[in-house]
């Protein structure tokens, strides 16, 4: 099934440039883009707000509105010159409300879209992007470095522990692979339960009924991190792409005490699709 909606949400204060990969891909393959524009109420000690004049408040709101506001026009500037079929959305929000909004958006649509290197560093994107890994079931794919526009992947490094974030993300994967020429099924210290007797096999089998030249390669960690163990075999692949589940943790432990996820995000050049 080819992907026909694209989803992007942008914050109205990062750089504007971080959108221009995701509309430039959404034109590339005719596919429609929901694009929130989101802008975030800046948060107050709560043991000032009874010395807070109820104007300041709404003008904290206002303030938040108009910058969204702004930038939308700017976005819709974008998305007009690259004639593209798109819908612009404005978002106000509490910060604690980031990644039920952005969830909600993310149920309509096929795969959502992040630039490089706003996750974990931006604060508001990130939230953005749990709330949508989490709550929504839906895909996500993070661009490679330079946020140059999406190529066909060809070669496609899919990392494989038998758990159902993994399979989730596999199965997500599928239609943006129809030029594949090689996927590797990648496992780190395999231990063969639950997989059989020879791991990565049967995830081998269900890709080859999609047409997909499959290659399991079993690599020991040797005492490296997963996620530069899954770099490095996605560099000697010259591969275009790793695919894999997101959080094999607890979203508490993932975030503040670092983890495969945050690791390969915070360190990799190439587009990461996840699903959780």
């Amino acid at each position: 099934m080819a992907i026909k909606t694209l989803l992007a949400v942008h914050s109205a204060d990062e750089p504007i440039d971080n959108i221009k990969p995701t509309i430039q891909w959404a034109s590339d393959i005719g596919a429609h883009l929901d694009l929130v524009v989101f802008g975030v109420m800046k948060s107050i000690p709560t043991a000032t707000y009874g010395g807070l004049p109820d104007y300041y408040l709404a003008d904290i709101h206002d303030q938040a509105v108009r910058d969204a506001n702004k930038r939308a026009v700017e976005v819709e500037a974008l998305v007009s010159k690259a004639q593209l079929s798109a819908s612009i959305l404005v978002e106000c929000v509490d910060r604690g409300m980031i990644t039920r909004v952005m969830s909600r958006h993310a149920l309509y649509c096929d795969l959502t879209v992040f630039p490089h290197g706003r996750i974990p560093e931006h604060e508001y994107v990130t939230e953005a992007f749990n709330g949508i890994i989490f709550q929504s079931g839906q895909p996500v794919l993070v661009l490679g470095a330079g946020d140059k526009p999406v190529k066909p992947f060809k070669r496609i490094v899919m990392a494989w522990n038998s758990e159902p974030e993994a399979a989730r993300a596999i199965h997500r994967s599928l239609p943006i692979l129809a030029e594949a020429e090689e996927v590797h099924v990648v496992l780190v210290d395999p231990d063969g339960s639950g997989s059989g007797a020879n791991p990565g096999d049967d995830m081998a089998t269900f890709l080859s009924r999609h047409d997909l030249k499959v290659t399991v390669d079993q690599i020991p960690s040797a005492g490296r991190e997963v996620a530069d163990v899954l770099l490095q075999s996605a560099m000697d692949k010259d591969a275009d792409i790793i695919v894999m589940g997101a959080y094999g943790h607890t979203r508490f432990r993932e975030w503040l005490l670092g983890g495969t996820t945050r690791d390969l995000l915070s360190r990799t050049k190439l587009p990461v699709l996840l699903a959780h």
